[in-house]
């Protein structure tokens, strides 16, 4: 399995239509990618409670699209068990990481899969902080990549980059950092300010993510 996906990616991607976009620079044909066995029922609900102005239907065609051919993961009782030890170690820490983002991270550590795909700041975040204290999210280590580089790696490698942005700028209340980098509430802009606006922010993310975040 080449990686594992978060719900957020899931649910940002089907909105944009963008899903395939999105995981195309970790991966070749014949990749497949781990999903939590809760990802269809949450991620659908989402798209309904958002109503992207794509349409539900379309939103939730392009994910059901993928998730086709994506692979179900369901944690262990030991990869639970885990889970809810570095939710218990994020809350006392004041940190945000959820259900789903922990069980994605003990599932990757257990099985060693080699990318996590995630669209989740505050967990990457708790990762970071968390690394001093909880030496088996080591291993997360420069396997986690954010939505952002994702994009960026698109944008950098696509033959007609306007076409990425009208997909983000179409759903301007589906990620605020991807609208504002695109300045899609903007007629003015060019490729280099787009890129640029995505390299500032993950610099920024960097930072605060140093060791956690792979290239």
């Amino acid at each position: 399995m080449k990686a594992l996906v978060d719900n957020d990616i899931l649910f940002k991607g089907a909105c944009y239509g963008l899903l395939d976009a999105f995981l195309a620079p970790v991966s070749v044909a014949g990749d497949s990618f781990g999903i939590l066995g809760a990802a269809r029922f949450v991620v659908s609900k989402k798209i309904i409670k958002k109503a992207p102005h794509k349409g539900i239907a379309a939103a939730h065609e392009h994910l059901a699209t993928f998730l086709g051919r994506a692979a179900v993961v369901e944690p262990t009782e030991d990869e639970q068990r885990m889970a809810a030890e570095f939710e218990l170690a994020a809350q006392r820490a004041g940190l945000g990481f959820d259900a789903g983002e922990s069980q994605l991270c003990s599932i990757l550590i257990c099985r060693s899969t080699p990318l996590l795909l995630t669209g989740d700041k505050r967990a990457i975040q708790a990762i970071e902080q968390l690394l001093d204290s909880e030496s088996r999210l080591v291993a997360l280590c420069g396997k986690i990549r954010c939505l952002e580089q994702l994009v960026l790696d698109i944008f950098s490698a696509s033959p007609n980059p306007d076409t990425l942005r009208t997909a983000i700028c179409a759903e301007v209340e589906v990620d605020k950092t991807l609208t504002i980098c695109f300045s899609c509430h903007c007629e003015n802009g060019s490729g280099l300010d787009y890129a640029e606006g995505l390299k500032s922010y993950l610099t920024d993310l960097q930072r605060r993510a140093t060791r956690v975040l792979g290239s």
